[in-house]
């Protein structure tokens, strides 16, 4: 039965991670995968979740199976975090909320119930690019197949609103489009508010249904700027769904917190959404992890606690733009080659570069500097021992002279930065 299945391609950027936790070098400088550094290198505990998981202990809940949809009160404070606690949809019950294995598994169940449930043969979707490498895995897993436009025009390097326009105009009705809240993932590159509206004015001439990705709610503008799209077309009266996940914002990669909403017409028709989402939850992992999302959910009903994540949040917010500004002023520093000011522009984790694939491989063959290979970098995973000189050798690679400078020359850069 098994001899003739093949081997897997590898995942670059699992097989970066790898390379990267195998290197022992201390000039190491990990800026490939997405997670929240703090200034040693380490993954980011927020003081709140070390709060959240004292009183946790005290509580000592059991191990017995959760709900197939989750923890209600968690489900709650959740879809309030998202719509606002004042949100119309909520107070007439058109949400139906489930909980999911983080943000990828809130795409999953999402994808899993469009295709299942919600949709036609033939039905469209689209995603602008480029976009997170497992947006499309996780829709042709379902048999869906993803439409694409030019989220980013990598020669202004800025949204490329025109592009998105223009899909949505010749997209059929009834289309559905993923769009990245804030943060987005690689480029960093975020549609602004008007930019939005206009978004929103043509998805509802079209009768399109938007699939909101919220990965990174406070690391971009704050928590509230933040959850500005959501709450635009969810004040429209649009039908969508958000898939919502607490790894970023709350350091908890590992556990695995997150959460499907789907906004709906009528309270009738959520709960019809909502027994259909139970189905598929209950055939394809019967209930999700209960420990992460029980320390969001102290935090989140905790003043004090919810007060604290704010402040902290705040925190990370100022570090990766004082990251950002201290990259780009070692770029005017050293002259580098090219124009450096998107850095400045970008928001959340990333900053998308301006690197060939050849460029970032001599970063990390000849300077331990682990990156993806188009450019991507973890703003996060910069700090003051190493910032000058990441800026240093991306310099030298741009300048396509890493064997001809002499090493007088490079102590010359450095001492100019």
């Amino acid at each position: 039965m098994f001899e003739k299945i093949p081997l897997a391609p590898s995942d670059p950027l699992l097989e970066l991670k790898r390379v990267a936790d195998s290197d022992s070098s201390p000039h190491k400088v990990n800026l490939g995968i997405g997670v929240y550094q703090n200034e040693q290198g380490q993954i980011y505990e927020p003081y709140c979740i070390t709060m959240a998981k004292e009183k946790l202990a005290l509580e000592d809940p059991d191990h017995d199976y959760t709900a197939a949809t989750g923890i209600e009160e968690y489900l709650t404070h959740t879809a309030e975090l998202v719509f606002g606690s004042n949100s119309e949809p909520l107070k007439s019950q058109r949400v139906a909320s489930v909980q999911t294995i983080a943000g990828t598994g809130a795409i999953h169940l999402g994808a899993l119930f469009l295709s299942k449930v919600a949709t036609s043969p033939g039905q469209k979707v689209y995603v602008g690019t480029p976009t997170w490498g497992n947006h499309e895995p996780l829709f042709q897993l379902v048999k869906m197949q993803l439409d694409k436009y030019n989220h980013y025009d990598k020669a202004l390097r800025k949204v490329d609103i025109e592009s998105c326009l223009a899909a949505l105009r010749r997209a059929p009705e009834n289309s559905v489009f993923i769009f990245q809240v804030c943060c987005h993932n690689p480029t960093g590159a975020d549609f602004s508010t008007p930019q939005w509206q206009l978004i929103a004015d043509e998805m509802q001439r079209r009768n399109h249904v938007p699939m909101f990705d919220f990965a990174y709610q406070g690391l971009g503008e704050g928590e509230n700027e933040d959850a500005y799209p959501i709450r635009l077309f969810a004040a429209r009266g649009f039908e969508m769904l958000v898939c919502q996940s607490f790894s970023k914002n709350f350091g908890l990669y590992g556990e695995r917190v997150g959460a499907l909403h789907v906004v709906t017409k009528s309270r009738e028709k959520a709960g019809c959404i909502f027994s259909q989402l139970r189905r598929l939850i209950r055939s394809e992992f019967s209930s999700s992890p209960a420990y992460g999302a029980r320390l969001v959910n102290i935090i989140l009903r905790d003043q004090t606690l919810r007060q604290a994540w704010a402040a902290e949040l705040d925190q990370m917010r100022t570090r990766l733009k004082r990251n950002r500004l201290r990259l780009y002023e070692s770029f005017l520093a050293l002259e580098t080659p090219g124009d450096w000011s998107h850095i400045l522009h970008e928001k959340g984790l990333f900053s998308y570069l301006r690197l060939t694939p050849q460029q970032c491989h001599e970063l990390t063959a000849h300077f331990n500097i682990y990156l993806v290979s188009d450019g991507r970098i973890n703003v996060a995973g910069l700090n003051d021992s190493c910032i000058r000189r990441v800026a240093r050798h991306i310099d030298l690679v741009v300048r396509d002279s890493l064997n001809a400078i002499p090493e007088e020359a490079i102590e010359h850069i450095e001492s100019r930065i």
